[in-house]
């Protein structure tokens, strides 16, 4: 029987309506929730807020959606604020009921501002220590490799810096004003008030990178120190041999051999030398885990003489294909450090291809890594960081157990568990020894 057309009336009011039951158990935000408490920014970032005024939006609520914005590769605060009604599962995710008020795509940049450089560090660096708790770091062989993001500026934004410097009213040669990288992307997707004048001491202005200064200094004598770029100052142009020119940053990252966190990530313009950031990324790698690792491998672009003095005196194992020498043609095994294993070393750069490229490519394809969302070096550092803080919570969400049981095992030393799984495989011939000591007994009875 053709049953009747169905007709879709407007309620004012939904009874039974229940958010935690609309939400299926195997959802990949269920995972994420169990895996990793996002309260913990509150205590972070509460020196950034005053004691009077108007309150701001839950900073749980903040992280959570910088989170999905990366974690469901949406490509702006506009559009992640438009499908945040739309979709239930968000909505459960970020502890929101059909009926609140969905906040303004301005507060997450305002956050941004906020919060700083500093705060975004911290909150990196305490979700590396679940992954570190949950027995996901091992810290004894660590891979570095990078990538280059395109900026969110054309080519052809770029002019000479001797003109550029004149029309901005400084001195030719200086690298122009700070305030120019505080800049969001084009179209004004996030912060409103970018164009403003910035002054020293405020949100915005020259202390928004406090890490700038801790970065080697830029190259010198190239293209870069030439031509700027007019919609974001702090890019620089790089290109390699068959491939297009692109002007952007480069994202330097230090991975984890057990299960490839990533340990340490730095934002630099993109004409920046490999083998600079290798002694940055390391003692971040020490400043987080409080201890440093026992071999480095890295390619040939890491592979300087500096770099592997620098290791040896660190006591680390110099795993670097070393930079062929002019009409030096030998093999890259036959390059290798004199205390290199070469067996050990084609093992691990067979590796490092599926650890370290493969954590860029993974960052390529599910989180929009490709492209820098906003401008100037200190957001670029910012998006790095929930990129890599990303990362880390899937891989969290995906290998750590709940406490107990076969987590503690999961969780121990590489050498505790082969001894646990000894004592497994023991236990199982035992039983199988005195079951077939028992079968005869029981046929002559």
């Amino acid at each position: 029987m053709l049953g009747p057309v169905k007709r879709r009336e407007s309620k004012l009011f939904y009874a039974g309506l229940n958010l935690e039951e609309r939400v299926p158990a195997d959802h990949p935000l269920r995972r994420v929730a169990r895996a990793i408490d996002f309260g913990f920014v509150r205590e972070q970032v509460a020196g950034c807020y005053g004691y009077n005024g108007q309150e701001s939006v839950d900073p749980t609520v903040i992280l959570k959606l910088l989170f999905l914005a990366f974690f469901e590769r949406v490509g702006s605060e506009r559009e992640m604020m438009r499908q945040l009604p739309l979709r239930l599962d968000w909505l459960w995710f970020c502890e929101l009921d059909l009926d609140d008020e969905i906040p303004d795509h301005s507060v997450l940049s305002k956050a941004r501002r906020r919060w700083g450089l500093e705060a975004f560090e911290r909150i990196f660096a305490h979700v590396l220590a679940q992954c570190v708790k949950a027995g996901l770091v091992d810290g004894q062989t660590v891979y570095a490799d990078s990538t280059v993001l395109k900026a969110n500026a054309a080519v052809d934004s770029r002019v000479p810096r001797k003109l550029w410097a004149q029309l901005e009213g400084e001195a030719p040669g200086l690298p122009g004003r700070e305030d120019q990288g505080d800049e969001d992307g084009a179209g004004g997707d996030d912060d409103q008030d970018a164009a403003k004048p910035r002054r020293e001491g405020k949100p915005g202005g020259a202390d928004m990178d406090p890490q700038k200064a801790q970065l080697p200094p830029p190259p010198t004598g190239r293209f870069n120190a030439r031509t700027v770029s007019r919609s974001d100052p702090e890019a620089a142009t790089t290109s390699r041999r068959g491939r297009e020119v692109k002007l952007g940053y480069r994202d330097h990252a230090l991975v984890d051999d057990r299960r490839g966190v990533v340990l340490a990530t730095i934002a630099t313009a993109a004409d920046y030398d490999d083998a600079a950031l290798l002694t940055p990324l390391l003692n971040k790698c020490q400043q987080y885990l409080q201890r440093g690792p026992q071999r480095a491998v890295a390619d040939s672009m890491y592979g300087t003489k500096s770099n592997i003095h620098m290791l040896r005196w660190r006591g680390v194992e110099p795993y670097l294909k070393r930079r062929p020498a002019k009409n030096d043609h030998r093999h890259w095994l036959d390059r290798l450090p004199e205390e290199c294993d070469p067996a050990l070393a084609l093992r691990l750069m067979k590796r490092r291809l599926h650890i370290a490229e493969g954590r860029f490519a993974d960052a390529h394809v599910r989180h929009e890594h490709r492209r820098c969302r906003w401008r100037g070096r200190w957001r670029v550092q910012i998006q790095c960081y929930l990129v890599a803080m990303t990362q880390n919570i899937r891989k969290l969400a995906r290998y750590a157990r709940p406490p107990g049981g076969l987590a503690q095992g999961l969780a121990l030393p590489r050498g505790s568990c082969w001894l646990a799984w000894a004592a497994v495989c023991s236990s199982a011939i035992t039983w199988l020894l005195l079951r077939a000591w028992e079968r005869p007994r029981m046929t002559e009875a």
